[in-house]
C-alpha cells in the first residue's frame, strides 16, 4: 500500500500528563479515522515506560495528509522531546 506514514513519539513529563494526552489523542483518533485517505491513526503507550507513547499515521497521499492538517488548523499537538519520522513509500507489484 502506498502513501505517507508518520511515526510520532511523545514523552510526557509524568504519567498524569501522559494519561491526559492519550485521552485527547483517543478522541482525535476516532475523528481522523473517518477522514478521506486515512488508513491508520492510532496511539500506543509503552508498557515499560508509561509516560512514552507513539502516534502512528498512514495516509493514502500527501494531499490527504494536507487536508487533515488543514482541518486541525495547520497544527499538530506537540510535546517536549517529540520525535517525528516520516516515510513515503510506494510498494511495487
Amino acid at each position: 500500500m502506498s502513501g505517507v506514514r508518520l511515526v510520532i513519539q511523545f514523552t510526557a513529563a509524568n504519567e498524569a500528563e501522559a494519561d491526559q494526552r492519550v485521552a485527547e489523542l483517543a478522541e482525535r483518533c476516532k475523528h481522523a479515522q473517518t477522514e478521506k485517505g486515512c488508513h491508520q491513526f492510532e496511539v500506543f503507550r509503552s508498557a515499560l515506560r508509561p509516560n512514552v507513547y507513539t502516534l502512528l499515521e498512514h495516509w493514502e497521499s500527501q494531499a490527504d495528509l494536507d487536508a487533515h492538517m488543514a482541518a486541525m488548523g495547520g497544527r499538530r499537538p506537540t510535546a517536549p522531546g517529540t520525535i517525528r519520522e516520516r516515510y513515503e513509500h510506494q510498494l511495487s507489484d
